[in-house]
């Protein structure tokens, strides 16, 4: 069975059983990995016994799914902005509310109502009495604090002052650094309710993915240098809250410190087009002998999240590896011509 028609009839099958008969997401997740290891093993029987279980479920999935439109798409996800109690908290709660932020977010826009999820994900601002940002497992919700869009507004502002930015400067480096925490703390959510695989430190994993998202899901009226300017002002903060002195405890948070963060990024962005991103190398950003080997790292983090996900896509979205990565060239493609488009205010 070739990998495409896995794909399909897992997405299908998937989208029938949630949608129609009820059954746990869960356990369908795992009798396709009882399929794959079915297959790597040469256990040809076993095999069989699954893809006839699929093959059952054809006749009924195909009369819901005739055409494009009648296939069902993902979870939906929630939204809710949470009125802060401290008078100083009131402008950051006024403009997440007022402005839509959360479902505003080009990558959260992007993937909403695309994955077969257990249950939804709800997405908040509030008041935290703290500087966090967090996805509760219990709730299903993640977590935006006003404390730290506070932060992140007075960092755009010194900034801004220090290096002789122009105006809307600070703003544009808190939009760019919500949408990278937003992104990471929903990679968390992801690796929870699929129980995605993951072998290495999952704070790395979910910074990967944020990059990935904000690379692959941008607006379409952003060019790729606002898309590096997002990202490079997401790495900018993982600098601002290193000390550059480190304790036992430091090196043993599950978090890499920031320095390290700073570089993962960059290598990344880098590798994505090393053509195009080489002043990264050239100003010091990155060290040769790091970047090296960053458009390898860059297409094999890309291709693993794609693999990853792929399963949990929504019959609706259902696509192969192929065609998902020519959607992205072609988006890609699109936003570059947007965004020299001049219109008239």
């Amino acid at each position: 069975m070739s990998q495409r028609v896995l794909i399909i009839l897992l997405s299908l099958a998937l989208g029938a059983v949630s949608g129609a008969f009820g059954y746990s997401l869960i356990a369908q997740k795992r009798r396709a990995v009882e399929l794959s290891i079915a297959r790597a093993e040469g256990r040809a029987e076993a095999e069989k016994a699954v893809a006839a279980e699929l093959e059952a479920l054809k006749p009924v999935v195909f009369s819901k799914v005739a055409n494009s439109e009648s296939k069902p798409g993902g979870v939906q996800f929630g939204y809710e902005y949470v009125k802060p109690k401290k008078p100083e908290l009131e402008p950051f709660y006024t403009m997440a509310h007022d402005g839509d932020l959360l479902r505003k977010l080009p990558e959260v826009h992007a993937i909403d109502g695309m994955l077969m999820l257990p249950k939804p994900i709800k997405y908040v601002t509030a008041e935290c009495d703290e500087v966090n940002a967090f996805y509760s497992p219990e709730r299903g919700e993640v977590v935006m604090c006003y404390e730290t869009m506070q932060t992140l507004l007075e960092r755009g502002q010194e900034m801004a002052k220090s290096n002789g930015e122009g105006e809307g400067y600070a703003q544009r480096y808190l939009d760019a650094n919500v949408r990278f925490i937003v992104l990471h703390e929903t990679g968390h959510a992801l690796i929870n309710l699929l129980e995605i695989p993951i072998t290495g430190r999952e704070e790395d994993a979910v910074d990967q993915l944020a990059t990935t998202l904000m690379q692959r899901f941008a607006g379409m009226d952003e060019s790729t240098g606002v898309v590096t300017e997002n990202l490079r002002m997401a790495s900018n903060w993982f600098l601002a809250r290193s000390t550059g002195e480190y304790n036992l405890d430091a090196y043993a948070d599950q978090h890499a410190l920031g320095e390290q963060r700073y570089f993962n990024l960059q290598c990344l962005l880098y590798g994505s087009d090393p053509a195009r991103y080489l002043s990264i190398v050239t100003d010091g950003d990155l060290p040769e002998a790091r970047a090296k080997g960053c458009p390898e790292e860059a297409r094999r983090i890309s291709r693993s999240w794609l693999r990853l996900l792929l399963p949990y896509v929504a019959p609706k979205f259902e696509m192969t590896e192929e065609k998902a990565n020519r959607l992205f060239e072609q988006r890609k493609r699109d936003r570059e011509r947007n965004a020299g488009i001049p219109y008239v205010r």
